[in-house]
């Protein structure tokens, strides 16, 4: 007598991402709306305690000759997203230099964090003014010329920036005298707890 065939079993279908309101979440690539601003929201907040480390005297620090100085690093960092998040938004650079202009004359001592926390709420009102079909229908270019989904532009051009020169400034300060600073300030801008004395 032959086996009987057991039925097949219907495919499962991933279920949809969740936002706190119970919503299917706002995909860019892999990534929703809000965890898009809250990656960027933590390396902005990574920076500026990094920023908080620089020594008094090693505000014109550079690596080698040809490099950008601590303070135009820090100048940088405040419309390395900005900037091509304008790109990704308008289709065009046109507001590119207005933000290069601003961020040159950044008072860095006295005015670094306030600008850090400007281009973040700028960041979270663009990414939340898309449409949610924008990020994977819309076509635009990377800096360098190649094509992309919106999508991939935004996490390309505007989040892995800001991971880049994130790690830059902590070396930068590193290198200049601060050699006690490790990766609790570099990756989750805190500083870690004091370890008990041993006897």
């Amino acid at each position: 007598m032959a086996a009987k065939k057991s039925p097949k079993r219907p495919a499962r279908k991933s279920p949809a991402r969740k936002t706190k309101a119970g919503r299917p979440g706002v995909s860019l690539g892999m990534m929703s709306k809000e965890e898009f601003i809250k990656s960027c929201a933590h390396e902005a907040r990574c920076i500026k305690h990094i920023a908080t480390k620089i020594p008094d005297d090693q505000y014109e620090y550079k690596p080698t000759p040809v490099q950008r100085s601590m303070t135009e690093l820090l100048r940088y960092l405040v419309c390395c997203a900005s900037t091509p998040l304008c790109n990704m938004r308008d289709g065009n650079w046109d507001a590119a230099e207005a933000l290069e202009k601003e961020a040159e004359s950044l008072d860095v001592r006295k005015d670094f964090a306030t600008a850090m926390d400007r281009q973040q709420e700028f960041i979270a009102s663009t990414i939340n003014a898309f449409k949610e079909s924008d990020f994977a229908k819309v076509g635009r270019e990377m800096p360098w010329g190649a094509p992309c989904k919106l999508g991939q532009g935004l996490i390309n051009t505007v989040l892995k920036p800001l991971v880049a020169y994130r790690m830059q400034l902590f070396l930068y300060v590193k290198a200049s005298g601060r050699h006690d600073i490790g990766p609790a300030q570099c990756w989750v801008g805190v500083d870690p707890k004091p370890q008990p004395a041993t006897n």
